[in-house]
């Protein structure tokens, strides 16, 4: 009788384990990403871009922004990966972090691990239309490029930011068109163009990227660059 009464508990600890697994899978499945999440539009770094925008006459929000796509981030063509128990690598990692602290345009996580360039130059074998993201997860000092954008489209990236220590947003200003279209006709940053946002929302934990696009509008981008 014992016997039946322990298999019975076992039984019903694994499916209490079941039901709460698959109920995690149904909420998951159940968020809509056709919109900017609600975490990214309560930051207070999101509210201050959208502000600031509004400033210089671009009315954009939040509602105005739609999912483009969903694309994976690790990319070990353009990712390198060290153990920082590796020799010398400790010493590499600190030089790397101290050097890149205060500097305009490079944005730090909550644990100061890890850091976002996306300095509209060229720096340190990375181009002005790369975002370089260096820092330190566990045990392994990741360095990668962790997105690009098209200079076919006059893109720059103009702010990024931590949403916690795995999350982070890139925001991106580049004409309405579609980088892989080599037929669309040039227009150069001193002419008035039509561009759109691009929102990236990276998340190291699940390896996603999922990109929203805001509605189209025309500027200068020579004009508006700097005020960005």
């Amino acid at each position: 009788m014992r016997d039946k009464f322990s298999i019975l508990i076992i039984f019903l600890i694994f499916g209490l384990i079941g039901a709460g697994v698959y109920s995690n899978i149904m909420e998951q499945k159940s968020v809509d990403h056709s919109k900017i999440p609600a975490k990214v539009e309560d930051d207070s770094a999101f509210q201050r871009w959208i502000t600031n925008l509004k400033n210089k006459d671009i009315e954009i929000s939040a509602d105005d922004f739609k999912l483009l796509e969903k694309v994976e981030i690790y990319n070990t063509k353009w990712m390198k990966v060290y153990s920082i128990e590796e020799s010398g690598k400790q010493e590499e990692y600190d030089k790397i972090i101290a050097e890149h602290k205060d500097v305009k345009d490079v944005v730090f996580s909550p644990s100061e691990r890890i850091f976002l360039d996306y300095r509209n130059i060229s720096r340190n074998g990375y181009n002005s239309n790369e975002v370089h993201f260096y820092g330190l997860r566990d045990d392994k000092i990741i360095d990668a490029r962790i997105l690009d954008c098209s200079i076919r489209a006059n893109c720059i990236f103009d702010r990024a930011y931590f949403l916690d220590n795995e999350v982070f947003v890139i925001t991106e200003i580049s004409r309405s068109i579609d980088k892989k279209d080599l037929t669309t006709q040039t227009c150069l940053p001193s002419e008035s163009c039509s561009y759109s946002f691009k929102l990236h929302l990276v998340d190291l934990i699940n390896n996603s990227r999922l990109i929203y696009e805001s509605k189209p509008f025309d500027a200068v981008l020579d004009e508006l660059a700097p005020e960005l």
